[in-house]
């Protein structure tokens, strides 16, 4: 059952990048959809994550969402993006067509384990674009790139990272439907890294610019052993 928040601003914008690509959307006032985060499976995983507690209420919803949609597919397709579909009609097109088929067609993928350096990393590079009021970017504002960044915080292996801007109430479902449409990503980059099987570990940031505008951070990892 979906709950309904107002939208407090006259108008919302997502900005979501991966690489050199980047999709900016403009969606006029409308309500936000929140759906009871009442999976057991899925909050008992979670709940047993090292670090868990330090997440915010937002990554908490973000994270929750994101292991949902790896659990359960197709329910996250007719249960979630359905309804934000008649929401905000615009989004259907292939993106969608091509989302529905992905989400009904994979088989149930292993939650994401939170990742101590994941956790670290993500937090740093939100809080470093933020702080300094820079561009969202994959690149730090030292001039560090993602795949020094991920060195550098002790990881091995195969990573992934995807980001996301977005202004007024930044509500963390929409933002995570929105990574998986992948609306203008030609190589569908978003979707295919929250959908990596090979991607065990993950970790969360969502950190906020002075002017409130949300900046949304999540790095993935392979095994690290």
């Amino acid at each position: 059952m979906f709950h309904v928040k107002q939208i407090l601003s006259l108008t919302f914008l997502l900005i979501v990048f991966l690489g050199k690509s980047q999709s900016a959307l403009v969606f006029k006032e409308s309500p936000v959809l929140s759906p009871a985060m009442d999976d057991k499976v899925v909050l008992t995983w979670n709940e047993q994550q090292g670090g868990y507690n330090k997440l915010s209420s937002s990554e908490k919803e973000f994270y929750y969402w994101v292991n949902y949609s790896r659990l359960h597919p197709g329910d996250f397709m007719e249960k979630i993006v359905r309804p934000l579909i008649k929401v905000y009609p615009q989004l259907k097109g292939g993106n969608l067509n091509s989302l529905e088929t992905d989400l009904k067609s994979v088989t149930e993928l292993t939650m994401f384990s939170l990742n101590d350096g994941l956790l670290s990393m993500a937090g740093s590079h939100a809080g470093n674009i933020t702080s300094a009021n820079a561009q969202p970017s994959h690149v730090s504002p030292n001039g560090e790139a993602f795949e020094e960044r991920f060195k550098n915080f002790g990881l091995k292996n195969c990573g992934g990272e995807n980001i996301s801007y977005g202004s007024g109430e930044a509500n963390p479902l929409f933002m995570l439907v929105m990574l998986y449409l992948d609306i203008n990503v030609s190589n569908l980059g978003h979707r295919k890294a929250l959908l990596n099987p090979q991607y065990v570990y993950t970790g969360i940031s969502i950190k906020k610019y002075k002017n409130g505008n949300a900046f949304l951070v999540e790095d993935f990892a392979c095994s690290q052993k």
